[in-house]
């Protein structure tokens, strides 16, 4: 057998299907026809049976710990009780969220959870003006259903640029082996947007910290026809409304028709809850911290990030001037 470490991506996903059907072994799911639907953090497969469809989620690069999953878990299970549409969990035979599996070839078990499957495409294919008023909508009532959640341990906080940590992501980009990433002013650009963003987490209310998705961007909602579903809570993280929303507007801030987007989105948002917003270009501060996240993160991930820094300093000195100076 091949070493794990001499496959090939798409070879180790072919390889996990051996520790997929050992997970679903836990499950009441019957005879079932298994197939790799694609995978990045982690791994997911799309399972077939007589009376149902489902997704199994493998972990991957298995960068969560086993107290944030429990608590993106149990905030499911929570919601459960709500007319939010959000993904749902199938529980093990013995009523478990999660269950770890192992494979032949296959380096450490692997925490694997079975879902309900998603109907749908991803909002990113259908991105129109009435689909932001509804994600609006959806992410204001997602924060309403948190306010009062507490979860059984305390997820990540975002209450600094950097809150994805050692081991998971270390703050690296600074290292000397790094340093031909960052030529033409790239340092320096990445340190005074550092020094510019973090003074907006001093300025965020305690009090009004609470559950957010941290995650709820165009690629985790799908849509079907009235439909908007809701995916992939494995980022929750304890933070701001004002925070998840800018993750939210993160994505396709720069291409043409955001505003109309943006518009929308808020639009659908107040039909709900408050506004959160506390000063002008508080979203660009935390849309500029969430790139500088991602700057960082694109060197531990291994692969070449020349492509998404050509596009990231450019956004990132655009974002700049959006923002209101604290001196």
């Amino acid at each position: 057998m091949k070493p794990w470490n001499q496959l090939t991506e798409r070879g180790k996903f072919r390889r996990l299907r051996t520790l997929a059907a050992a997970a679903l072994a836990n499950y009441a799911v019957g005879d079932y026809r298994m197939r790799l639907v694609g995978g990045f953090a982690n791994v997911i497969y799309r399972i077939d049976t007589a009376s149902a469809t489902y997704a199994l989620r493998v972990d991957y690069l298995q960068d969560h710990t086993d107290a944030d999953v429990a608590v993106e878990l149990d905030w499911l299970a929570s919601l459960e009780d709500t007319d939010l549409d959000v993904c749902r969990v199938i529980p093990t035979v013995n009523g478990g969220r999660s269950v770890y599996a192992s494979g032949d070839g296959i380096p450490n078990p692997r925490r694997c959870v079975l879902f309900e499957w998603i109907p749908g495409k991803p909002l990113a294919e259908d991105m129109t003006p009435d689909r932001y008023e509804q994600l609006g909508s959806l992410a204001a009532r997602l924060h309403v259903a948190g306010a009062d959640y507490q979860p059984p341990s305390m997820p990540m906080a975002w209450d600094q640029v950097f809150y994805w940590q050692e081991p998971i992501d270390p703050v690296v980009y600074h290292l000397d082996e790094h340093a031909h990433h960052f030529v033409g002013g790239r340092r320096e650009l990445l340190d005074r947007a550092i020094e510019t963003v973090t003074p907006a987490f001093a300025q965020l209310d305690p009090s009004k910290a609470q559950i957010i998705h941290a995650d709820l961007h165009p690629w985790n909602v799908h849509v079907s026809r009235s439909r908007m579903i809701a995916l992939d809570f494995e980022d929750v993280a304890w933070g701001h409304r004002i925070q998840d929303i800018a993750i939210t507007l993160f994505y396709h801030r720069n291409e043409p028709g955001f505003d109309e987007l943006q518009t929308a989105f808020e639009s659908g948002y107040r039909a709900v809850a408050q506004w959160p917003l506390d000063y002008e270009g508080q979203i660009e501060t935390f849309v500029a911290a969430r790139t500088i996240m991602f700057i960082n993160f694109m060197l531990n991930l291994g692969e070449d990030p020349t492509e998404f820094y050509d596009r990231a300093f450019p956004r990132l000195e655009n974002l700049l001037d959006h923002i209101p100076s604290t001196g």
